[in-house]
């Protein structure tokens, strides 16, 4: 028997977990497999251990409650691991405390891996619910960059991920913690992995959903974002091997470009292309001023 540690990391944010935590209730269960749950709160005061007891109560799993006084998701998932390390597991699956899985989600994430050899990472497909009435140009922003089952990923995120525990012991693979509230580690962690021949693929199959809240599903929010991840991309750049000179001068060359075609496509009345070019922008921006070393605390206010 194999098992499976389906960690959560939260933070203040009960009513989203409560439902993420429901929604395990009806997830089917790969053969010869046995499934744990663990919650990382995040909270030095404890405010989720009263939801989480509850949820205890129908899940037909072992639930486990930790806190993690650290601030930081790094952090919360660092002890995700340890905990996964202690209690034995097989393989840990991360994800956040704002989705609902569907019932089938763990079983074609765990039978994706053993089709694999057993040794590989999975990332499965994360679905957004929009809030009612959102514009169009707004609304067509969570529509690009679709990845395809059986793709190769050079790195992924914690949000519905199957990590096997060799990753983490073999290769002692952590989290950075050197800046606990700013986001992007864990495009770093992976992108260590595959550094070290992990091999990561993409698997469509295994669905969870996220809810985002109102507050989120504004340009201004999705600015922020990716200009963080513009700063993670320079990192990764740099990793790769390229110059700072050539980073800097891609990146500006590109917020240049995506300037102009949005002011272009605001002209032309394209609500939608003005605001993808915009993103675009401030994405490369990050780029540019991750280079110098410029960060971002995502993680310091939780809405």
């Amino acid at each position: 028997m194999h098992i499976v540690n389906i960690c959560i990391c939260t933070y203040m944010r009960e009513q989203m977990l409560s439902d993420c935590l429901q929604s395990l209730v009806a997830v089917n269960v790969p053969d010869e497999v046995t499934v744990t749950v663990s919650v990382i709160d995040n909270d030095a005061s404890g405010s989720s251990e009263g939801c989480v007891s509850r949820a205890a109560e129908v899940l037909p799993f072992t639930v486990r409650y930790m806190q993690e006084a650290k601030r930081g998701i790094p952090c919360a998932r660092n002890r995700a691991i340890e905990e996964s390390i202690q209690h034995g597991a097989d393989f840990i699956v991360f994800i956040d405390d704002d989705e609902i899985v569907t019932a089938d989600w763990l079983v074609n994430l765990y039978n994706y891996n053993v089709q694999k050899g057993g040794r590989a990472v999975v990332h499965g497909k994360v679905s957004q619910r929009l809030p009612d009435n959102l514009p169009a140009s707004i609304q067509g922003l969570y529509k690009g960059g679709k990845r395809f089952s059986g793709e190769a990923l050079s790195a992924c995120a914690t949000d519905n991920v199957l990590i096997p525990i060799h990753l983490v012991t073999e290769l002692e693979l952590r989290f950075d913690e050197s800046n606990p509230l700013a986001g992007g580690t864990d495009t770093i962690f992976f992108t260590q992995a595959t550094s070290k021949g992990v091999e990561i693929f993409q698997c469509n199959e295994a669905l969870v959903y996220e809810t985002i809240p109102k507050q989120r599903a504004t340009l201004k929010w999705l600015a922020k974002r990716k200009y963080r991840a513009g700063i993670t991309d320079a990192w990764r750049k740099s990793q790769r091997g390229r110059s700072k000179t050539s980073i800097v001068m891609s990146a500006s060359f590109h917020v240049v470009a995506s300037a102009l075609k949005m002011l272009l496509m605001a002209l032309l009345m394209r609500g939608l292309a003005r605001n993808q070019s915009f993103l675009k922008m401030c994405r490369y921006a990050g780029v540019f001023m991750g280079v110098f070393g410029a960060r971002v605390d995502s993680y310091r206010h939780i809405n």
